[in-house]
């Protein structure tokens, strides 16, 4: 009988010791640099529907844009993988002057190229972005054409020229300093997180337009301007939907660059909800 309590008394200790599953992790790029990563929705890997969704400029997985449209993705029974990119005010280093297009393109590969190493990865899968995480998820979406289904930009940087003219027209007397200092320091609300934001985002992403990638996209398009926006143009992201076949564009009401107000965040989701279930 005392052999039997040691026994079931070892196995208590076992169990409390094993490593407990976790859907967050760390890992690496190729310049041993972290990324951190979420799954949720695992409970639909049957269904062997994914979604990546990246955020924007100085922002983290926490979102508004992303918490939206990673719910409208659950409640139709995807896998949903979020990550704070390296250069962001989420998990990483924080270190967001470093930050550059081709830097959130690089990340999304990283993660993309763990979740094809996944027991839930199926191809071809659905991206979703956010601002900067917008041009992202085109650029990878026009490279890899045969891996992405279903695209989904929110208020997405359409190129960098007409993002300095959108700041410059909507935002003169900001976006003048901005450049002629060279950085601007940005508060984000959401965690009380400060960082420095280098104008040299913006002149470094001018080799980049979605007009000159559209004919690449294969997948079916969603496309998601804020009538309010004064950081990406709402008419430029419809003339966008006009050059990518079959794209759908959604304006969602009164609502700013990264909706605020809960009914822009109602309509976000309500947007993607409808084109998932259409």
């Amino acid at each position: 009988m005392k052999k039997l309590y040691i026994t079931i008394f070892v196995l208590f200790l076992s169990a409390c010791t094993r490593p407990v599953q976790t859907n967050e992790f760390w890992i690496k790029n190729s310049q041993n640099e972290n990324i951190f990563i979420r799954t949720d929705g695992l409970e639909n890997v049957s269904s062997h529907k994914l979604v990546i969704i990246q955020h924007g400029l100085a922002s983290n997985m926490n979102h508004t844009a992303v918490q939206e449209a990673k719910q409208a993705f659950l409640d139709n029974h995807y896998v949903v993988v979020t990550f704070d990119s390296r250069y962001s005010l989420g998990k990483g280093n924080n270190d967001v002057e470093k930050v550059e297009l081709k830097t959130f393109t690089q990340d999304l590969e990283t993660v993309a190229d763990w979740v094809k190493k996944q027991p839930f990865y199926t191809e071809p899968f659905a991206l979703v972005g956010h601002s900067l995480g917008g041009a992202s998820v085109i650029e990878f979406s026009a490279k890899y054409p045969e891996q992405v289904s279903i695209l989904v930009p929110i208020t997405p940087v359409v190129s960098g020229k007409l993002w300095e003219k959108s700041c410059m027209e909507n935002m003169p007397d900001f976006c003048r300093r901005w450049q002629h200092n060279g950085v601007y320091e940005y508060t984000d609300k959401q965690n009380n997180k400060t960082a420095i934001i280098p104008f040299s985002v913006v002149t470094s992403s001018k080799n980049y337009d979605a007009y000159n990638l559209a004919t690449q996209i294969n997948a079916k398009t969603l496309l998601i301007a804020a009538e309010n926006d004064i950081v990406i143009n709402p008419d430029d992201i419809r003339n966008l939907s006009k050059h990518i076949d079959n794209a759908l564009i959604a304006t969602i009401k009164s609502s700013g660059h990264n909706f605020e107000e809960q009914q822009n965040r109602n309509d976000l989701y309500q947007a993607i909800n409808a084109f998932l279930t259409q």
